[in-house]
């Protein structure tokens, strides 16, 4: 009789464990979440460039990146992060890098048309890493210049 009673108590402590795994395979899914913004802290505002989900965020100025050509500016689980410009790291041509203590932020420009003497508006991806794995991917619009 003590067999079937140890299968009894196993059987939920299985059931308990499995559900336990899956539950949090779903918080670290959940874990990296970015988002647009249009507020912009003054010390940004100038030379730079904007980026943009689409035309119509750019209509509404809805950023999903600014930068000031030295610091980027992203949102990730509804925070603000501010990423330097980051010239050791190799790129290539229209490619700007930043970074800080836990994210890599890509900006690839891959089409620019030239708007006025120091204007521009591009075609690109955006691309956010932690370490070698890449977190999120999106084409962008944008424009910038001074």
């Amino acid at each position: 009789m003590k067999e079937p009673y140890n299968m009894k108590l196993f059987l939920p402590i299985i059931v308990f464990f499995t559900i336990g795994l899956i539950n949090k395979g779903a918080v670290q899914s959940r874990s990296f979440q970015i988002a647009t913004f249009k507020e912009v802290p003054d010390y940004m505002m100038g030379c730079g460039d904007d980026c943009y989900l689409s035309a119509k965020d750019e209509k509404k100025d809805i950023l999903i990146c600014r930068t000031d050509y030295a610091n980027a500016l992203i949102r990730i689980n509804y925070k603000s992060i501010l990423l330097k410009a980051n010239e050791h790291v190799a790129h290539e041509k229209n490619e700007n890098i930043y970074s800080n203590e836990q994210y890599i932020l890509t900006i690839k420009k891959i089409n620019i048309k030239q708007t006025g003497s120091e204007d521009y508006t591009f075609k690109g991806v955006i691309t956010i890493k932690s370490g070698s794995k890449v977190l999120y991917q999106q084409q962008i619009i944008g424009d910038g210049g001074c």
